[in-house]
């Protein structure tokens, strides 16, 4: 067998391992959180004295296990959740996949809780919206981790809004599991299908570089310039052979931009993980590193990743947790979303016109209001007990025609 087939019958075993057979299904949740001074709203950087580095510091304590690169601290760990940074210091927390999402509305609170008397001691407060509130990008420094300046660099010349998703974005991401290839392929596809209203339901970006953005979702036009060939739609996700090895054949073929070795991050600028490992099998650390460089909207690792929303207030963070349940924890549920002939295509459309129009836009034919409406009500249909009551803030919005955004500007 040539290399490159190993390689490739590497990624397809690590995704096959990935499935959760005879499981229950559980939600994983990640909130990144702008810290900014609470009287002007300021981003916060990591340096200096009371920088989100001290922070971090400071709340040592109170966890398990840590993350350094150097001497610098950069993330924190329990056997609840971790707090990682993104490049300008944006705080994210990573919950454990659980079933129940009251579950993970408790650890989200523990979490506050525990950190709201430092930050008000020292003025901070967490801001969710997809955008940096009023800090300017190109004043953000990034933290000290090489694998984003590494990035920085690379998205220079791949794009022209690489600074503006590093330093200046924040997002709600999603996990689900999958118990089989072809589950994978039914939940790929349903959840790009959905992913137009999942991101016009959850736009929180009424700010772009201090000023009011003029049209919808900010962070999805930013996102659209960073670089296509690691962003967007998976391509051929609606093709007859779409599965595991289609997916592993994208991520060989992928600009790798930095590589893991010996503990450090090594600058490889365009160069793939077929050109790579073209002489040796890839070890389980690179195998992980590669998944991590594509940013496509729907991630697939040993979950699946749902990315396209914005950070948005917890109350929202629970609504689309419980669309996300709602939809992907039933099969018929599933079958709904998956019903008619969606093309890569039509979700691309789809995006445009919720940028342009807004609630006046349509989804695959249909006006915004009224698929966003038949989708909740799927939703909502298939959850059990109170966790259909956290939809109703999602369809308020919809009732409304009213954006989180709309929600910020008041």
């Amino acid at each position: 067998m040539k290399q490159y087939e190993r390689n490739l019958s590497r990624l397809t075993e690590y995704f096959q391992n990935g499935c959760k057979e005879n499981c229950f299904q559980k939600l994983g949740l990640e909130v990144e959180h702008f810290v900014v001074k609470k009287d002007t709203k300021e981003s916060v950087s990591y340096y200096g004295e009371h920088g989100v580095g001290a922070l971090l510091e400071r709340m040592k304590h109170c966890y398990s296990h840590f993350h350094y690169e150097g001497d610098q601290l950069l993330g924190l760990y329990n056997n609840e959740y971790s707090l990682t940074l993104e490049p300008a210091a944006q705080l994210e927390i990573s919950i454990n996949p659980r079933r129940c999402i009251c579950e993970i509305r408790n650890i989200y609170h523990s979490f506050l809780k525990q950190w709201e008397p430092l930050l008000e001691e020292w003025g901070y407060e967490l801001v969710t919206e997809g955008y940096q509130p009023v800090s300017r990008v190109r004043e953000l420094k990034l933290i000290p981790k090489k694998r984003y300046e590494y990035m920085d660099a690379y998205f220079q010349k791949a794009g022209n809004t690489g600074i503006n998703m590093m330093r200046g974005t924040a997002s709600t991401q999603i996990s689900v599991d999958y118990f089989s290839e072809r589950d994978f392929v039914r939940k790929i596809r349903a959840a790009y299908i959905l992913t137009p209203a999942i991101k016009f339901l959850t736009d929180c970006s009424p700010v772009f570089e201090g000023k009011r953005y003029q049209e919808h979702m900010a962070r999805t036009m930013i996102w659209k310039h960073v670089d296509p060939k690691r962003c967007g739609v998976v391509p051929g996700l609606f093709d007859d052979d779409f599965g595991f090895e289609k997916y592993g054949k994208y991520l060989m073929e992928l600009p790798l931009i930095f590589i893991p070795q010996k503990g450090e991050a090594v600058y490889v600028d365009d160069q793939t993980a077929r050109g790579q490992w073209k002489d040796r099998d890839m070890m389980p650390e690179e195998i992980e590193h590669v998944l991590s460089m594509t940013f496509v909207d729907v991630r697939l690792k040993h979950y699946l990743e749902i990315r396209g929303a914005d950070s948005m207030p917890f109350p929202y963070v629970m609504g689309y947790l419980a669309l996300i349940k709602g939809i992907f924890y039933y099969e018929d549920a599933l079958e709904q979303i998956l019903n008619g002939e969606i093309s890569e295509e039509d979700i691309l459309q789809a995006e445009e016109s919720l940028m342009k129009q807004g609630f006046e836009g349509e989804i695959y034919g249909e006006k915004a209001d009224l698929y966003l409406k038949k989708v909740l009500a799927t939703a909502r249909e298939h959850l059990e007990g109170n966790e259909k009551s956290f939809l109703d803030v999602l369809e308020q919005l919809v009732e409304e025609k009213r954006s989180l955004t709309d929600y910020y500007e008041k």
